[in-house]
């Protein structure tokens, strides 16, 4: 009975070119028709969707004359839409929308947004395998329709798919323009209808920030002194302290988010370490697809701090011991980390000044010093050693060039040398 479904709903599909206008209506039965699969090499194009429904949806930045919108269209939108399922290869379409009321003739960077986004033409390459060379002339076609195209021309609207890694959870959106006398960036934080933590975690957050009264900080004197009273360490579910606590960030999500994916993080799932009398908040990995790169995990705590007006929160980056070489491991179980913990550390420093969104740095008391020749030990089986600094990055939402960063003096590296 399915494969007769099947076969009557490909009989009965035509194959329509898209409006130039873009007029989109999605159709039920071609929602069907896809997620079931036709048989055979054919490509059976989708009837047009209406953008409406996405810009009903979307999450939008304006600023200086321009506005920035993005939607995630869900997994059976996206099939119904293009007439593949995108997700089976971890591709997952992003409905960017750019309304120019300015003079000026913007482009959309989409590295900014993914640096590791797909072209229509390798996503058609990958999803055609089965399909004739016209099927799959067809498929390239109707993804290439659906693309962003730029420019956007002034007092203009263009609006598109940009096709980046998948997200399981909410995802952070950089949308970067450029024009001859003109750099912008606006950030979103965007959800996504599939996902399944993200919910709970920003429940949480704002639970936790409407019960907590905020310590304002509006000196970088006054910062410097809160900062140094955090707690010194991360802790196992016992409260006995382990890893240090050696980064923070000054910055609001939309700021950082994009900031952390510009420079390969994503949404990790890590083993739990404790702060606050609270597990992390939000953890994040840095991997890269398609090669192997540097796996620093990333977990986060909102403190009580604001400053002047933005959200503090303290951090512990760490790498597993044997870095890339280690290979996978379960992602519930806690791993032994690299002793070098500055490294992971200096790393994400260098990290915060490339995503070209981090203002100012600085360095912090942290745990105090731990030598070499005496690591301290970690609950879960680690050792480290560190000079003793937790590193202190603030993030804008604006572009900043390498120049353009500010260090702060509180404390110098070449003042704690580890011994």
């Amino acid at each position: 009975m399915i494969e007769l479904l099947r076969s009557a709903l490909c009989a009965a599909q035509g194959r329509t070119r898209a409006a130039s206008g873009r007029a989109r209506t999605i159709s039920l039965a071609g929602a069907l028709l896809v997620l079931n699969g036709c048989a055979g090499d054919a490509f059976v194009k989708p009837t047009a969707f209406d953008e409406a429904d996405m810009r009903a949806r979307a999450q939008s930045v304006s600023e200086n004359g321009v506005t920035a919108s993005a939607t995630i269209p869900s997994r059976e939108e996206t099939v119904a839409i293009f007439g593949v399922d995108l997700l089976a290869k971890d591709v997952q379409p992003v409905w960017i929308e750019i309304v120019n009321d300015t003079d000026r003739v913007l482009y959309l960077l989409k590295t900014g947004l993914d640096p590791e986004y797909f072209s229509p033409r390798e996503v058609a390459f990958a999803l055609s395998e089965s399909m004739s060379d016209e099927a799959r002339r067809e498929l390239v076609e109707h993804i290439e329709e659906l693309d962003f195209r730029d420019p956007v021309e002034p007092r203009t609207t263009v609006s598109g798919f940009v096709l980046t890694y998948r997200d399981r959870e909410s995802k952070f959106v950089g949308i970067d323009l450029l024009s001859n006398d003109l750099s912008a960036h606006l950030a979103l934080v965007v959800p996504n209808p599939d996902r399944t933590l993200t919910e709970d975690r920003v429940r949480r957050l704002e639970a936790l920030a409407a019960a907590s009264t905020p310590v304002d900080a509006e000196s970088a004197s006054k910062l410097r002194g809160l900062l140094e009273r955090l707690p010194c360490c991360a802790a196992d579910e016992n409260g006995v302290q382990g890893e240090p606590l050696n980064v923070v960030l000054v910055g609001d999500v939309e700021a950082i988010g994009p900031a952390l994916v510009r420079r390969g993080f994503r949404y990790h799932d890590a083993s739990p370490l404790y702060a606050f009398a609270r597990p992390h908040d939000f953890s994040m990995a840095k991997r890269d697809i398609w090669v192997t790169a540097q796996p620093h995990v990333l977990r986060l705590w909102l403190t009580d701090i604001r400053f002047q007006g933005k959200l503090v929160w303290v951090g512990q980056i760490s790498m597993p011991l044997g870095g890339r070489f280690a290979g996978p491991g379960d992602e519930s179980v806690p791993q032994r980390i690299d002793p070098d913990v500055d490294s992971a550390r200096d790393d994400f420093l260098q990290d915060g000044f490339y995503s070209q969104l981090v203002t100012e740095a600085a360095f912090v008391k942290g745990v105090g010093a731990v030598s070499r020749s005496s690591p301290r030990m970690t609950p879960r089986g680690s050792t480290y050693h560190t000079d003793g600094l937790r590193a202190v990055l603030f993030y804008d939402d604006e572009p900043v060039s390498l120049t353009e960063i500010e260090f702060i003096g509180w404390e110098r590296l070449i003042d704690h040398r580890r011994p």
